[in-house]
């Protein structure tokens, strides 16, 4: 598979082994695990864009599982930024198994994820300079 196109505007945030834990009984990846990375792995991505670490998950949207990931495959998670609005992000994450032997791909997952900025009191704080009503596509 070529993933040039389907990857572009993407960023490499991070890279995971497939290891005997994270399987399920069908011995593939738990969804979980992958929606664990991606959380983590995108927030990361985020606050390293937005200069902003104080942010909580609220949502996990458009999750679609392609194809199972197994024993050993690298993972690799890609990010980017989507949207953002006066007091969050939402970014579009991706994983793939990569072959380095092979310089091959395979899509596993992909979600939109929204994160919501805090202040010191865990309230939305605005952390960009926008109208309420606007929003910026990116």
């Amino acid at each position: 598979m070529n993933n040039d196109n389907q990857l572009e505007d993407f960023v490499l945030v991070s890279q995971h082994l497939v290891m005997a834990e994270h399987l399920n009984p069908n011995h593939a990846i738990f969804g979980g695990q992958l929606l664990g990375w991606l959380d983590v792995d995108v927030y990361l991505f985020c606050t390293n864009k937005l200069r902003y670490k104080h942010m909580v998950t609220v949502s996990m949207n458009n999750v679609f599982f392609r194809a199972p990931a197994y024993l050993g495959d690298i993972i690799q998670i890609f990010a980017r930024m989507k949207e953002t609005k006066r007091s969050s992000v939402t970014a579009l994450g991706k994983a793939v198994a990569f072959d380095p032997e092979k310089q091959a791909y395979r899509d596993i997952i992909e979600c939109e994820i929204t994160y919501v900025a805090l202040d010191e009191n865990g309230k939305p704080a605005r952390i960009f300079n926008q109208d309420a009503d606007d929003t910026q596509s990116l």
